[in-house]
């Protein structure tokens, strides 16, 4: 079935945020929250002037056609099919107006109802201790990213690789019925499948305490299509790294990174440090926690970077406090390229 250019071209061009609109995502001042990943603050920018949306933090983009196969998680026919209809947009196919069918257009068409899903902290225990670090995770930590061995096992850092023996390991563990509801196994056209993304990494969470309180995932593969980071958690984003804060002393030199894997390169350079999920995603509730060190950023150097900085700046004078930015040197991006051109220089 092949759709006109013609009308290729006229979906893309319906206006963005009326088609955000339709598949219920709230758009407010041109902003609204990823549905591709854990989103407390709005992370989706629209463009009406391009007609397109970008997520800044798992970088998944497009026009309309591309938003709706996002959401949804469709096909590029499936989502041409829904925008269609629910746009009026027909083409002529000799005498008669028509819109390509297919059978079982329903299973389709009809939006997905969202499954509760609960943080089981067995479960995701489980998961933790059972998902090693294998070839792909080793190549990319050690081979690629050059860090060091001990905070990698420190933070309990692990992989999956084959997601379908992750999926029946958990299921013999823990029963179909428990997975589905920890959101780890899903159900789709083609069965139940894992929720991360694999080759991934798999990053534990704790809180002070050292009670597992979320899990995010890093993509090894090479789909660009597929979200980079993923992540399931028992509440709203918190620091990564907060048990390190019972070691440290009030004035101590801290470092708050803006991501896990410059968190990761300033541990491995014998530095402490925190991280916050992204640029657009900062736990309020954990940093005030930090007030009382002496704190310290090498803010990535983007837009995205420098204006997390000023967002930590203000908050931190606000509870009388201050955040000092630390320069990289030209040429470098962010503190873990920095610290893998180090060790590639020294090594």
């Amino acid at each position: 079935m092949n759709i006109p250019q013609n009308i290729i071209s006229r979906l893309n061009e319906l206006p963005i945020e009326e088609v955000a609109d339709r598949l219920g995502i709230e758009v407010r001042r041109h902003k609204a929250l990823c549905f591709k990943h854990d989103d407390h603050n709005p992370s989706i920018t629209f463009s009406t002037s391009k007609n397109i949306y970008k997520c800044w933090v798992c970088g998944v983009g497009g026009g309309p056609i591309k938003l709706v196969q996002d959401k949804e998680g469709w096909n590029f026919q499936e989502a041409c099919i829904w925008l269609g209809q629910k746009f009026n947009v027909w083409y002529l196919d000799g005498n008669n107006r028509n819109f390509p069918k297919r059978t079982s257009t329903q299973k389709y068409l009809t939006k997905h109802k969202e499954e509760t899903v609960i943080f089981n902290k067995e479960v995701y225990t489980w998961l933790i201790n059972n998902a090693t670090l294998l070839d792909p995770a080793k190549m990319f930590l050690f081979n690629e990213r050059h860090l060091d061995e001990g905070v990698v096992k420190k933070l309990r850092i692990g992989s999956v690789v084959n997601s379908l023996n992750m999926v029946n390991a958990l299921i013999k563990r823990f029963g179909e019925d428990v997975c589905l509801k920890t959101g780890l196994v899903r159900r789709g056209n083609d069965g139940l499948y894992f929720y991360f993304y694999t080759p991934c990494l798999l990053l534990p969470y704790y809180d002070m305490d050292g009670n597992l309180i979320g899990v995010q995932s890093r993509y090894l593969g090479t789909n660009e299509k597929v979200p980079r980071f993923q992540f399931m958690s028992s509440q709203k984003t918190r620091l990564y790294n907060l048990p390190i804060l019972n070691s440290l002393r009030r004035g101590d030199k801290l470092y708050i990174s803006e991501g896990i894997t410059d968190c990761l390169a300033l541990l491995s350079d014998g530095l402490n440090a925190v991280a916050i999920p992204s640029a657009t995603i900062l736990p309020i509730e954990d940093l005030i926690l930090l007030k009382n060190y002496e704190l310290h950023m090498y803010p990535d150097q983007d837009s995205a970077g420098e204006k997390a900085f000023m967002t930590l700046r203000r908050f931190f004078i606000n509870h009388y406090s201050i955040v000092r930015a630390e320069v990289l040197p030209s040429g470098v991006k962010d503190y873990c390229d920095y610290y893998i051109k180090k060790q590639e220089t020294n090594g």
